[in-house]
């Protein structure tokens, strides 16, 4: 049976509300986020970490897990993330952003499993490393990154904050680069962050 114009105009105008949705959803994503911290307005933030905003909507390319898996956007999906990056082997830094972010994540008790760690690491671990990662931190999921990782890394630099420049990143469960944390935080104030978007947040 053949579409009469009305219904190819009502599909199109469909398709066209389905995109714009689909377009607004980082920028919307981000001005929830904002009032959640904040919890009466957008211009007094009470949030520990820095906002990112408008939040950005991450790729995962240019990653594979320890035996070549390559890694995609499922990852990021479903639950909170905390992403951290070492550019070589494992420094002081990235091991204070890994007790960190376990302690954080313990925090949260029943929702432990609403949140997850991923570290990026920018070349294959010596034996010594990789096994104190499978041991000592064994929810963490750790990822080498290649040349294809460019535009990927390019989503976290802005103002203020680079991957491999000591922050750790905070990515909502629609896979949306949020919020960024750097040492000097106090461990209270980011765990106080985290329980107030696990407290509200419908998805993941």
């Amino acid at each position: 049976m053949p579409v009469s114009e009305p219904q190819r105009v009502r599909g199109g105008r469909i398709k066209l509300l389905l995109i714009a949705v689909l377009f607004s959803v980082p920028p919307l994503a981000a001005w929830v986020a904002w009032q959640i911290m904040d919890g009466s307005g957008v211009r007094s933030t009470t949030n520990a970490g820095t906002l990112i905003a408008p939040a950005r909507p991450l790729r995962l390319h240019g990653l594979a897990t320890p035996d070549g898996a390559l890694v995609d956007d499922q990852q990021l999906r479903g639950r909170w993330t905390y992403v951290l990056f070492a550019p070589e082997g494992c420094d002081r830094r990235c091991g204070q952003q890994l007790y960190l972010t376990r302690q954080i994540r313990l925090a949260m008790n029943k929702d432990v499993r609403r949140v997850q760690r991923l570290l990026v690491l920018g070349s294959m671990p010596r034996q010594e490393l990789a096994q104190l990662l499978n041991s000592e931190h064994a929810d963490l999921t750790w990822v080498v990154r290649d040349q294809a990782a460019g535009p990927l890394l390019d989503r976290f630099r802005g103002a203020g904050f680079a991957p491999d420049g000591g922050q750790y990143f905070l990515v909502d469960p629609l896979g949306n680069l949020m919020m960024y944390y750097d040492l000097e935080v106090p461990a209270k104030g980011t765990m106080k962050d985290l329980r107030k978007l696990l407290k509200v947040s419908q998805i993941g």
